[in-house]
């Protein structure tokens, strides 16, 4: 038996093999015919779907425009938009600052931050709520304005622009962050610290004149213990002030911070105040006085 037979192997003339295949006469599939067809019918789909969207968006747009225009971007209309384009903008910019993504949109944008920026500050933007917060209604606030001002002088969002009104916002807000971000900054650089036990750097701050007996009744232990559970250096000295009989006003003053600012801190803690014990810890027993006097 030669060597390259074998029992039970089928012989094979040459006129039995099969013909090389070209790559043009190789037949499709059928199955994948079919999902080409079937991925191309969907892509098709959705690219209707938004089209159709993006103009009933550009239109929606439009006629909300048109109201405001003739109302001159003022009354209850305004007050509604400019609460939406608040409440779209927030929680974006929020995350951009926590993440630091917002220094890098600014700067492709054209408008970079050019205000030092420390790790300090930028672990703060990322660690502080308050802060960011502060910060963000800030730029949100300088935006609105922007907003309001080119839209009365016929130089703001456009119909054919290519953005939608809130998208056009965000941008605004980019505009004014690198200014915003500066003072933010300077303002950080000149607050006076406070010690971990809130005592020390502000011992020589005498209590206000006005401060009544039962804030002065408040123990040092107590005080020692409130402070002590503030972990913000600037929380602590605003809380520090506080219980020494300051206003929001004063207290702002003291801190390079606006008297809303304050409050707003005052606000958050007291929402996330410490419990010892089952009682809720008493932040200041004068709050109502604090209020009357910052109006």
């Amino acid at each position: 038996m030669p060597d390259d037979q074998f029992d039970g192997a089928p012989q094979l003339g040459a006129q039995q093999l099969p013909a090389a295949r070209t790559g043009t006469d190789v037949p499709e599939s059928p199955l994948f015919r079919m999902e080409i067809e079937a991925d191309s019918a969907a892509l098709a789909r959705l690219a209707e779907k938004t089209a159709a969207e993006t103009s009933r968006r550009a239109a929606d747009d439009a006629a909300v425009y048109e109201v405001l225009a003739a109302a001159q971007f003022d009354g209850p209309a305004w007050n509604l938009f400019a609460r939406a384009l608040t409440e779209y903008a927030c929680p974006i910019v929020t995350n951009w600052l926590y993440t630091g993504e917002i220094f890098t949109l600014c700067a492709d944008r054209g408008r970079p931050v050019r205000a030092p920026r420390t790790q300090q500050d930028m672990e703060t933007l990322r660690t502080d709520p308050d802060e960011r917060e502060e910060l963000v209604c800030e730029v949100v606030a300088r935006a609105l304005h922007l907003y309001r001002r080119c839209a009365l002088a016929g130089t703001g969002w456009r119909p054919d622009g290519g953005a939608s009104l809130k998208s056009y916002f965000v941008g605004a807000v980019l505009g004014e962050f690198a200014e915003v971000f500066g003072r933010w900054a300077s303002e950080r650089a000149r607050r006076p610290p406070c010690e971990p036990d809130g005592m020390n750097a502000l011992q020589d701050v005498a209590a206000h004149r006005s401060e009544e007996p039962e804030s002065q009744a408040i123990g040092h232990d107590a005080v020692q213990r409130l402070l002590a559970e503030v972990k913000d250096e600037t929380t602590r000295t605003a809380l520090f002030l506080m219980l020494r009989g300051y206003t929001r006003k004063e207290i702002g003053e003291f801190l390079n911070l606006s008297a809303a600012a304050v409050a707003m801190r005052m606000s958050r803690l007291r929402k996330n105040r410490p419990q010892h014990g089952g009682q809720e810890e008493q932040l200041t027993p004068s709050t109502a006085r604090d209020d009357r006097e910052d109006a």
